[in-house]
This record gives C-alpha cells, sequence and structure tokens, in this order.
C-alpha cells in the first residue's frame, strides 16, 4: 500500500501547489490570457507555447508575450485575467490521482497542505467548490494579486510545520515550485501535468513524473522479492 511506503520514506508531510498540481486548469489560464491579448493587443498563444513560456516572476512572463507595461501596467493585465479566471477556475477539473493521494496520506497519518501562488480567498472558496477544504492540515496562498513570489509563504509554512524541512515532500508543476522546495529544505517533486513542460521541468534535476498517478505508482510496493528503498526515486 502507498500509505505504508510513505511511512518507510520518511516523509511526515506533504505539501502541494495547487494550480497545474491539483486542478487542470492550464486550458483556463491560456484562455484567460489571450482575453487579456485580445483586449491589449497581443497575438493569441497555444497551449504548448505557454506552458514553453510561463514563468515566475509572472510579469517577465507576460513581456516575453509582447505585453506593453507603458501602455498597460502588468497590476491591470493581472486583474484583466484574473476576472475570467477567478470565476471559472472552480469549474476545473481535478487532475487524476488527487483523491487517492488523500486517501494514502489520512491511511498513513501522514498530514498534507497546500502552498499555492493563488489569492488565498479564491483557493479556500475553489477548496470548497470541490469539497476539499477539510482534506489539507493548512492552506496557504497569498493575500494579494499581484503574483509573485510564494517562498516567503512557504518559510511561515515550514516554521509551522516544526518537522524537519528534509521531511516534508513538495509536490509542483513548476522550476518555480523546485526553487521554493529548495529555499526551504523540502524534497522536491515535479508533475508535468501543469504549467511548464516536462523539457524545463527535467533541467532541474528533481524527480519528475507524468502526472500524480504515476507517483502513485512508482511509490507502489516492489515486486516480491525486490529490495525496498526509502526516500523519493526519480
Amino acid at each position: 500500500m502507498i500509505d505504508d511506503l510513505l511511512h518507510s520514506s520518511g516523509i511526515e508531510h506533504l505539501v502541494f501547489d495547487w494550480n497545474g498540481t491539483l486542478i487542470d486548469d492550464i486550458d483556463l489560464a491560456v484562455c484567460a490570457v489571450n482575453r487579456c491579448g485580445e483586449y491589449f493587443d497581443v497575438a493569441p498563444i497555444t497551449a504548448a507555447q505557454y506552458r514553453a513560456t510561463f514563468d515566475f516572476p509572472i510579469a517577465d512572463f507576460y513581456a516575453a508575450l509582447g505585453f506593453d507595461f507603458a501602455r498597460a501596467p502588468f497590476p491591470v493585465i493581472v486583474q484583466h485575467y484574473l476576472e475570467h479566471f477567478d470565476a471559472h477556475v472552480a469549474e476545473c477539473d481535478l487532475h487524476d490521482g488527487v483523491v487517492e493521494w488523500l486517501a494514502a496520506a489520512r491511511r498513513a497519518g501522514i498530514g498534507v497542505s497546500i502552498l499555492s501562488a493563488s489569492h488565498c480567498d479564491v483557493l479556500v472558496q475553489t477548496l470548497e467548490a470541490k469539497g476539499l477544504l477539510g482534506d489539507f492540515e493548512h492552506v496557504v496562498g497569498l493575500n494579494h494579486n499581484h503574483a509573485t513570489s510564494k517562498a516567503a509563504e512557504a518559510a511561515i509554512l515550514q516554521k509551522t510545520l516544526g518537522t524537519p524541512p528534509a521531511r516534508t515532500l513538495f509536490v509542483g508543476d513548476t522550476l518555480h515550485d523546485y526553487d521554493v522546495a529548495c529555499a526551504v529544505g523540502w524534497q522536491p517533486v515535479l508533475v508535468t501535468t501543469g504549467h511548464q513542460d516536462a523539457s524545463r521541468l527535467r533541467r532541474s534535476g528533481a524527480p519528475v513524473f507524468d502526472g500524480l498517478g504515476e507517483m502513485l505508482a512508482r511509490f507502489a510496493p516492489e515486486p516480491a522479492g525486490a529490495v525496498a528503498r526509502g526516500g523519493v526515486r526519480s
């Protein structure tokens, strides 16, 4: 059982990114970016172009797409984006494996939290709409819409957890998630189902999986006669 493997790996807490990691919001994000592009006269992009370009700080991402901040200040663009994204994010499906991971952690007695760059109010509302809010020990988002790093929030969450940072597994979908994990000493794991494509994620050197379902399979017990190995495997 995966909960047995979580115990044997030494993991004491799971922290998940939200957008792109647990919720499949890529199509919505691309649509919202293109609505901004149409409004501010910037060429539309495909999902593949989005995933090859998306990055933090997000202002640099918009600049790379051709948005002119002298003509349209970045906060105005973000507000236009969120007017569409926040109104529809609760309609997005969860990624495969979310329910299974939450159940496994619960059986193993391991706490699960969320660390997201989404505004905390929208994050809580979306989790409530999905019936998931009670499954997370801590739900941490930003208290503003400036589209900045979540590194400071990660540091606060680590202090709140009070466990050895190396015993926390942080699952995300971007290189920023990798950087945040490394900054606080968490074990980073990345999934390719989110906002950056696999080729970019693999440059980090972190374990990369083609989704939460593959992560479940890789944490499954070894075949009979195999030697069990602890820790995160790539």
